[in-house]
């Protein structure tokens, strides 16, 4: 799966997997706090921004009609 993200330029490591059980409750708040900062440090998903560009391109069509 993460090969496929990246062939569709999206950063492998936006994806995660972890097999927990659940009486690990506190190592499943360490993922969750660890995944959060990584994912700030990567930034706004590519996926949101094509979509938002697409959305601002028919907002500006829309416009110009």
């Amino acid at each position: 799966m993460q090969a496929l993200l990246e062939s569709v330029g999206v950063d492998h490591e936006r994806l995660q997997f972890y097999n927990l059980s659940a009486a690990m409750g506190p190592r499943w708040a360490e993922i969750c706090s660890e995944f959060t900062e990584k994912i700030i440090e990567l930034g706004p998903s590519p996926i949101h921004r094509a979509l938002q560009d697409q959305a601002d391109l028919k907002s500006q069509k829309k416009q110009e009609a």
